[in-house]
């Protein structure tokens, strides 16, 4: 029995291990500013888990830049591609330095970068490159994501590539952010932290819909009847924006789930 128990402690303990994995995101944070972010599923505390090597690529129409890069990555332009990404240029993100990284929660996002789009294009879209696309596969020494760090994070393990796929919102079209939206005024939500429920003030505006999302950009929840109250009860505990809507104009209002 003891020699069993032992067995299934240490199979469960390499399993916690492997499942020390990252998974990366697109961010808008406004506008034609960007993030790209790693979402871990474990937590950490010092020593934080070590970064040496890491890349993904953004793809955006011809023609359209980026600036303003953070983060210390190199950012090759490649304006020749295959098709179906004949009328777009890919720019893969490469670390050149090593990094350590913050302590982190799991599920919460970890910025990596945060970039310009320049020349506020009105057609096409931004893309964080999936690894299953046909252009990852036909160079993925280029164009592949990848997140190699140590396995525990104690700076001393075998680096391992911890990264898991993506999440959240990876694609946005230029063309909604093309549209001009009017600020939307004389509304506000209560109470705010919440932890079940919330009351909208400023009905008299004509809202229609009620759109929350994620601190990664993910729409988690809509709500087009019945906007005096939303029950946010299954949402998990965190930060999530809620963006109020009439036909004319929106805002956004920044809400903390208890």
């Amino acid at each position: 029995m003891k020699t069993k128990l032992l067995l299934l402690l240490a199979l469960t303990f390499g399993l916690a291990l492997q499942a020390q994995t990252y998974q990366l995101t697109l961010v808008q944070n406004s506008g034609y500013n960007y993030s790209v972010a790693a979402v871990p599923d474990f937590n950490s505390t010092a020593p934080h888990p070590y970064i040496n090597d890491q890349n993904f690529t953004i793809i955006i129409p011809d023609g359209v830049t980026l600036s303003n890069v953070t983060g210390g990555y190199s950012v090759p332009v490649f304006t020749t591609l295959p098709a179906p990404y004949t009328a777009d240029d890919a720019i893969p993100f490469n670390l050149v330095q090593d990094v350590v990284l913050p302590a982190h929660t799991a599920g919460t996002p970890i910025v990596l970068t945060t970039f310009d789009v320049d020349g506020s294009p009105t057609s096409g879209s931004i893309t964080l490159l999936d690894n299953s696309s046909s252009l990852a596969m036909a160079a993925p020494s280029i164009f592949n994501s990848f997140f190699i760090g140590t396995l525990s994070g104690n700076l001393v393990d075998t680096a391992t590539d911890n990264y898991a796929g993506q999440t959240g919102t990876t694609t946005y079209n230029f063309a909604t952010l093309g549209t001009v939206e009017n600020e939307l005024t004389g509304y506000s939500i209560f109470p705010n932290p919440a932890k079940d429920v919330v009351t909208i003030k400023g009905l008299e505006n004509n809202l229609k819909s009620v759109e929350i999302y994620s601190i990664s950009g993910q729409k988690v929840m809509t709500a087009v009847n019945n906007l005096e109250t939303v029950n946010i009860s299954t949402l998990q505990s965190g930060v999530y924006f809620v963006k109020l809507s009439t036909e004319e104009a929106s805002t956004t209002i920044k809400l903390i789930k208890e």
